[in-house]
């Protein structure tokens, strides 16, 4: 069974000059001002102000997908997530309130599941975690055991994961070379049936384990990924006209950029990331939106509400620390 996005929403403040700027890691008495995409209106974000902000992003992307809000209990959704309570967490502490009892990514899923009656499948693969929802979510149906689904990605900005990669020395000391970290949420929807406005097939959806290295800085890993992508979805290496690679800013960008170089010497490289930092766990869901408005954009540029001229074909691909390694081919029609 066909599998098709058909909607996507992404949280994302009016004014981009806005969503790049500074926090202070602060580490061994030293201090340094360092950029980041900022969204959310507060930091550290409060549960309740998660929940309100991801029920406006399902609201939304409902209203985009023409489905009802009725039929949420019969729509399972996958939430992916690095950062799970740890912004709540550091949220209480400094309103002097005690911590939660329980600290699990389960906790937002819990209350989602008894919001909207429905399952709900919560996903920690780091950076690919909503990326794995919709790997798992596409799984779903195309199996034909549902025929819509909802996949989130959040992360709000908390304290130890930026410390954490400041401490590796992977963050960037200005807006250049090294990873910048951003706060990030986006909702799809997938369906067994087409948007009629702007159809877009998901293709060979395929989910890879490095067992070699755990930091994603295998081209070994890299090429075996996009080769089963490639089969999976029977396109052509000379068919694909753009790639949305990782390049989160590291060590390895180097290395990819040369593969998908040497594999897709007529594509155009589209990088969310410059725009939108690496939102880690909720890259999956914001990249894909991102994407989503890009061709949008490109289709109204090409004739208001018609659809594209030709197919294109678009390789996508997210790589996480652990091994946990994903990506598909989106067609659009």
């Amino acid at each position: 069974m066909a599998v098709f996005l058909v909607a996507a929403s992404r949280y994302k403040r009016l004014d981009f000059a806005e969503s790049l700027q500074k926090q202070t890691a602060c580490q061994l008495g030293e201090q340094r001002e360092l950029p980041y995409f900022k969204q959310f209106p507060q930091s550290p974000l409060a549960l309740d102000a998660l929940y309100r902000l991801i029920d406006e992003q399902i609201e939304h992307c409902l209203q985009q997908a023409g489905w009802q809000k009725e039929t949420l209990c019969q729509i399972p959704i996958f939430l992916g997530s690095t950062g799970y309570v740890i912004a709540d967490c550091e949220a209480r502490l400094a309103a002097g309130q005690p911590l939660p009892d329980a600290y699990s990514l389960a906790v937002i899923g819990s209350y989602l599941q008894a919001r909207y009656q429905t399952k709900v499948y919560s996903l920690a693969t780091s950076c690919t975690a909503s990326a794995q929802g919709i790997y798992y979510a596409s799984q779903m149906l195309a199996q034909g055991w549902c025929d819509k689904a909802l996949v989130i990605g959040f992360e709000p900005f908390n304290r130890l994961t930026f410390e954490h990669f400041h401490a590796m020395h992977l963050l960037a000391e200005t807006n250049g070379e090294g990873i910048v970290l951003g706060e990030g949420l986006g909702c799809v929807a997938l369906s067994s049936q087409a948007n009629a406005d702007l159809p877009c097939e998901l293709l060979g959806v395929t989910g890879q384990t490095d067992f070699d290295n755990l930091t994603n800085n295998s081209e070994t890993a890299l090429k075996a990924l996009i080769e089963a992508i490639l089969q999976q979805s029977a396109v052509d290496f000379r068919q694909v006209l753009q790639v949305k690679p990782h390049l989160v800013g590291g060590n390895f960008d180097e290395a990819e950029k040369a593969l998908l170089q040497a594999v897709f010497p007529q594509a155009e490289m589209l990088s969310p990331k410059a725009e939108l930092g690496h939102t880690l766990g909720a890259s999956g869901a914001v990249e894909t939106a991102w994407l989503w408005e890009h061709f949008r954009e490109q289709q109204q540029k090409n004739g208001g509400n018609r659809p594209l001229a030709v197919s294109q074909y678009s390789l996508c691909y997210f790589l996480g620390f652990g091994g946990s390694n994903v990506g598909w081919v989106l067609k659009f029609y």
